[in-house]
């Protein structure tokens, strides 16, 4: 038989339980480690024993129960009603609930979860759990398997003139895979949680002191309170950007919207209650491309809302999994590239620490879950949001040194063509060593760490047997430590501290930590050096080497997603071509090299003066071509002649030697063609006409 365990049910919130399943287990942590010396019942009597079992219950649709291994009776997180109206009825042939207890009792003889079904065809699991010498028993109580069952069970409710089943729901049918799949996620998560408590608290000051240096320690803080949270997100945002309108918007629980839940701005009070349909064709589109959305129609979409004093809106998606589930929403913003940039790195971040908060909700993510049981935190994720190198090196060197209350450090990396060692980062007294200075192998300590593959934890350098040496100047303290960084096999370079602030040596468990942040520092590292040569190779792609410009690779990409556009959302684009009157007249003239410098001097004159939206591109030789993405004829034609006069002012200044004047050609799609091929041929066409009439001029079909 089993012993009662008198929990406290926590109140049932089916709009917050996935928040806060996340939230309980580390209450459950925080409780195990502060009740260490209680028994294995009164801990599992407690409030956050109770909180996280409703929240398990809520997340997996299973109701759970806890066993002691003497006395009788059972608790309940959440009331099956199937089995309720069986045990009411007190039938003999079903033996209710004794046929479960009989098969519960089996699971403290295993280490693996036991599935069955029971008499009365419901699918139940159970395991054992244990904490020191002692056990307890879960057991978790789903739904039928099958039609089949349910069939049958209404048979026995009729056939024994049983309570009316109160289910008002629509029933799913659960087979024995997601039995399994529910049972492995709670026996693992549990027994983990048991079985490893006492080596986390170990490890838990010293994260503190790790993860209280990055936002990241704030993100998990603040998922207790959403409105916190967003507030947190919104303000950062605010930060980096300026003043801004923006807000924070929800999915819903039933899927349908999103909703704002948190506003900042000049507009904010208008933003109460803004909301979009979750099949909004913007919406669908980054369910499909999962980037962030520029809408063409904003204006209408912000009509029918009543926000008429705000005129454009860019959307940031939030995922969680495949899942859209938050979008920053930011109003009347004009970002320049570098602001997008910036701006969907953070997008990013934000979205890995929601993420990672949400890593235990569904139990699609038990594999994800288990693995960052692992990790040391939010280190690792703040250090993977930083893609500049020189941001990055400094943070982490910074970070380790207040991390072991040191004052001097540096970080080298390895050059492996030369096998020399670069200062990337450095932090102390010490004016002889400088950033990028360069350092052999061979003559230098961190060289002979790379060499050995070891750490060198050194307490006293004038008596320590591998170094004796005289303590260097600007120095301190005679103890350092110097820790290779290495993914795998492949070796990044080493880091070095030195100097602790009270002049105490560096000990083990100082060499321990620091290695647990270099492993995850590591990623960090070599991300941003594929990061860093996939962003230059990606330029490379699609500029022009000569003006900096787009090249015609991208200019085919863009007009070919402007044509998709339009077939989406019926919107026109236009598109210009120019070059120059007389250009090889003035090469001939002034010769080639001034002949390209004015090419750069016109490339740089086009993109000063088109809109953010619009996009140049070099087409060849003294060719140029823009997309005017939304636009109408009418309104290109007053761009373009506005470009024209922009253009000939500063050419009068490029080339006062001898005048140039420009040649403009004009279409617009799909008033003048009707694919990419004829839109350039189009193009060409009213160029030469320009041309042909003596130039100086705008010519459009």
């Amino acid at each position: 038989m089993y012993k009662q365990f008198a929990v406290e049910s926590a109140p049932h919130n089916s709009c917050l339980h996935e928040t806060q399943l996340t939230g309980q287990r580390n209450a459950l942590f925080y409780a195990m480690v502060n009740k260490e010396d209680i028994t294995f019942e009164q801990l599992l009597s407690s409030k956050e024993w109770a909180d996280y079992f409703n929240s398990l219950s809520d997340t997996t649709n299973f109701e759970f129960n806890v066993y002691g291994e003497t006395g009788a009776g059972r608790v309940i997180t959440k009331e099956n009603p199937f089995c309720n109206v069986i045990n009411s009825a007190k039938l003999e042939n079903l033996r209710c609930p004794a046929v479960c207890d009989e098969l519960i009792s089996g699971s403290l003889k295993t280490t693996e979860p036991v599935i069955f079904k029971c008499p009365a065809g419901i699918l139940n699991f159970s395991f054992s759990i244990k904490r020191h010498e002692e056990k307890a028993c879960v057991a978790g109580r789903g739904g039928f398997a099958s039609y089949d069952d349910l069939r049958e069970f209404l048979r026995l409710v009729k056939e024994k003139n049983l309570p009316h089943v109160p289910v008002t729901m629509p029933l799913s049918f659960i087979g024995e895979d997601r039995v399994k799949a529910v049972a492995q996620y709670a026996h693992l998560t549990l027994n983990r949680l048991l079985s490893s408590f006492d080596e986390k608290y170990r490890i838990e000051e010293k994260l503190l002191h790790t993860t209280a240096l990055f936002d990241s320690h704030t993100f998990r803080m603040l998922s207790r309170n959403p409105e916190l949270l967003c507030r947190y997100i919104l303000d950062t945002l605010e930060y980096v950007f300026g003043k801004t309108t923006a807000s924070f918007m929800a999915l819903d629980r039933k899927g349908s919207t999103y909703n704002s839940v948190y506003s900042i701005g000049k507009y904010k009070e208008d933003l109460v209650g803004f909301q979009m349909s979750a099949k909004h064709p913007v919406i669908q589109e980054m369910l499909k491309t999962k980037m962030p959305m520029f809408p063409s129609a904003s204006e209408e979409l912000l009509a029918a809302y009543s926000l008429r004093e705000i005129k454009s809106l860019y959307l940031f998606p939030i995922f969680i999994g495949d899942s859209l589930e938050n979008m920053i929403v930011i109003f009347n913003k004009d970002f320049s590239r570098e602001d997008l940039k910036i701006m969907n790195a953070f997008r990013d971040y934000v979205q890995l620490n929601l993420e990672n908060q949400n890593l235990g909700f569904t139990i699609n993510a038990i594999k994800k879950t288990d693995e960052r049981l692992n990790y040391l935190a939010d280190f690792s994720n703040s250090l993977l949001t930083v893609l500049s190198k020189e941001k990055l090196f400094n943070t982490l060197l910074e970070k380790a040194l207040q991390l072991l209350n040191a004052e001097q450090g540096s970080l080298m990396l390895l050059d492996h063509d030369t096998s020399e060692l670069v200062i990337e980062a450095k932090k102390g007294a010490d004016e002889a060593v400088q950033t990028r200075m360069r350092l052999k192998k061979e003559e230098s300590l961190a060289g002979r760490v790379l060499e050995s593959g070891e750490p060198l934890l050194v307490e006293d350098i004038e008596k320590d047997p591998r170094v004796r040496r005289e303590n260097r100047p600007h120095y301190k303290t005679k103890s350092f430590i110097s820790i290779m960084i290495k993914i795998e096999d492949r070796v990044l370079g080493v880091l070095n501290v030195s100097d602790k602030i009270k002049g105490e040596a560096f000990n083990e468990e100082d060499l321990k930590l620091l290695q647990a942040v270099i492993n995850n520092a590591a990623i960090a590292i070599e991300r941003s050096l594929l990061y860093k040569q996939n962003e230059d190779l990606k330029q490379l792609s699609i500029t022009d080497p000569l003006t900096g410009a787009y090249n015609r690779r991208y200019l085919n990409t863009r007009l070919l997603e402007e044509i998709t556009r339009y077939n989406r959302y019926k919107h026109p684009f236009s598109f210009m071509m120019l070059d120059m009157d007389k250009f090889k007249e003035f090469n001939d003239t002034f010769g080639h090299i001034e002949g390209d410098k004015l090419i750069k001097a016109l490339a740089t004159i086009m993109e000063k003066s088109l809109r953010n939206v619009d996009i140049a591109a070099r087409f060849g030789g003294d060719e140029f071509v823009a997309i005017f993405p939304q636009t109408t004829k009418a309104d290109a034609i007053h761009i373009t002649n506005r470009l024209k006069e922009k253009i000939d002012r500063a050419l009068e200044q490029e080339a006062s030697e001898m005048p140039l004047t420009i040649s403009m050609g004009l279409t617009t799609y799909p008033d003048d063609a009707s694919s990419i091929g004829e839109l350039l041929e189009k193009t060409d066409q009213a160029l030469y006409l320009a041309k042909r009439g003596g130039g100086n001029r705008v010519v459009y079909l």
